[in-house]
């Protein structure tokens, strides 16, 4: 459909496909705000350099948690800049829009959603569960085998088997990325006496996180000493967050049986042979891969656009009035 684009507003990215052009925007879902009379200060990038930085007014704001409109004023004024940016004129008339959205979100979560962008005057919008967008992004084969995605994303994660009829069967879990940045924040404090920022432990995990035992990668963390408050460095490896991103994964993985042992006999046999994809920043973890064939017996197939898969997605469905209607959530 004409001037339609694809929207995926995530805990940690808000993402934009417009056809034709590709990804046009891939930027952090942070806005910085006067804490007083609430103007748009910085976004995206720039205003994440600001958590634990920012002076006393400054307000930085993540307007969406775990998937969910946690600020709505914040990330209407978030949307509206980002949309900006891909539209020629401010007062140029809005594009339609295809988001997705958790597997099985609620008529409140929808309704939320809906509000910002109709504030953003998106007033056409589709809604369609990010599994489904998932798996057309990621080029899977949507009319023959079911296919079964993990999808681990900033604030949750999206576990589930699909196939040409929609969702087989499919959660939606309040865990991602943030949730192993805390984990190892945590960790790092306990074990180390250093307490360090979200920031600094999200280029921990960035930097050192894997799956690999033997992996020898470390770097030097600068935080503060609990007991004194004083500035100290040190330095953290592989090994040492080991734990916290082991008990990530392995109740990720929990999950997945879960939800596989819900599966027909003949669904999970397909999904045995064809094995588990893998999409978001999650996926992209050093050592995952073998990880879970270890745990599962299972492979993990992970793509190099495991991050934009489900707003590819979304631009596939944005192409073809058919499928969208198809797979779009009826709201009532």
């Amino acid at each position: 459909m004409k001037n339609t684009i694809a929207l995926d507003i995530g805990s940690s990215k808000t993402v934009i496909y417009q056809p034709g052009g590709g990804i046009v925007l891939y930027e952090p879902t942070v806005i910085a705000l006067d804490r007083e009379r609430r103007f748009v200060k910085e976004t995206g990038a720039e205003a994440k350099k600001l958590i634990g930085r920012a002076s006393d007014s400054t307000e930085v704001v993540t307007p969406v948690f775990e998937s969910e409109v946690a600020d709505f004023d914040a990330l209407s004024l978030l949307l509206e800049r980002y949309l900006n940016k891909v539209t020629v004129h401010k007062l140029s008339a809005r594009p339609r829009a295809v988001m997705n959205v958790p597997c099985g979100a609620d008529v409140t979560t929808l309704r939320k959603f809906s509000r910002v962008l109709n504030s953003c005057d998106v007033s056409e919008h589709y809604f369609v569960e990010s599994l489904i967008l998932t798996a057309y992004g990621l080029g899977l084969n949507m009319t023959t085998t079911p296919s079964f995605i993990v999808d681990i994303g900033g604030g949750t994660t999206e576990i589930g088997a699909v196939s040409g009829d929609g969702v087989l069967c499919g959660i939606s879990v309040n865990m991602g990325g943030l949730s192993l940045d805390n984990m190892i924040r945590a960790y790092i404090e306990d074990g180390f006496g250093l307490t360090i920022g979200r920031l600094t432990a999200e280029k921990v995990k960035l930097t050192v996180a894997s799956l690999l035992e033997g992996d020898n990668v470390s770097m030097i963390v600068n935080g503060s000493d609990t007991s004194s408050g004083r500035p100290r460095a040190v330095s953290v490896s592989v090994k040492d967050i080991l734990t916290p991103v082991k008990v990530f994964y392995d109740k990720i993985f929990e999950i997945v049986q879960m939800v596989m042992a819900k599966l027909s006999a003949e669904v999970a046999a397909d999904i045995r042979r064809t094995g588990v994809f893998f999409s978001g920043g999650g996926s992209k973890l050093v050592g995952l891969p073998e990880y879970f064939r270890a745990q599962s017996g299972m492979r993990a197939n992970v793509f190099d656009s495991a991050e934009v898969a489900a707003c590819l997605g979304g631009g596939v469905l944005a192409n073809d009035k058919k499928l969208l209607s198809k797979y779009a959530i009826v709201r009532k």
